[in-house]
């Protein structure tokens, strides 16, 4: 059972993943970015904001582990660990971008 959990601990994807969530926190001092909330809150009326913001908290690194697990197949712990905080980088660069233009056309 312990050879199971050091496996997981140590495996390309758990890593890319604690990067991921690592970089969803950071995200979180962004005013602009809102994650899965807004689609949670559709899906899932009527809940507190505490809901909203625990689930996104666990949605949002869990998708951007896949992306970017699937997208740049890590080897290295390294990698993994980049891999995650680079997801939720690229997303919010995107997200802030167009943030920008929708402002820029009001």
């Amino acid at each position: 059972m312990l050879n199971l959990g050091n496996e997981i601990m140590t495996s390309s994807f758990f890593i890319t993943w604690v990067g991921a969530i690592c970089g969803h926190v950071l995200s979180l001092y962004s005013p602009n970015f809102n994650g899965a909330r807004p689609f949670l809150k559709k899906m899932f009326p009527n809940k507190s904001d505490t809901f909203y913001y625990r689930f996104d908290f666990l949605i949002l690194p869990i998708i951007g582990a896949l992306i970017a697990h699937a997208l740049i197949e890590p080897e290295t712990i390294k990698a993994s660990l980049f891999s995650g905080l680079s997801w939720s980088g690229s997303l919010g660069s995107i997200l802030n971008i167009k943030t920008a233009k929708q402002t820029n056309n009001t």
